[in-house]
């Protein structure tokens, strides 16, 4: 068979492959947020709401720049990917909407 073009797995590796949990991973994960300053707590909540940068920007009375770097220091002390991911974070832990 393999030399018709098919590719022959090995026991071990076939029932590795075939034996992964059925559901994705959990996102779910403990953060502390005592770690962010206060103004960048104001941004995660912003976020959680669906705010843009240049939304939370003229809320806060402050550049988008600014903004882009609070996230920035926001994702890196909380070892987060991306806004996505912080505002399911926040979500999660029930901070949603709320004041952190």
């Amino acid at each position: 068979m393999v030399q018709k073009g098919y590719t022959q797995i090995g026991p071990g590796l076939s029932s590795a492959v075939f034996q992964r949990p059925a559901s994705p991973p959990s996102t779910e994960r403990a953060v502390d947020w005592e770690l962010l300053t206060p103004r960048e707590r104001d941004i995660v909540g912003w976020i959680v709401q669906g705010a843009s940068n240049r939304e939370i920007a003229q809320a806060l009375y402050i550049s988008e720049k600014t903004v882009k770097n609070n996230i920035t220091n926001i994702l890196s002390r909380l070892n987060l990917r991306d806004r996505t991911q912080l505002a399911i974070v926040a979500l999660q832990q029930g901070l949603g909407g709320k004041q952190l």
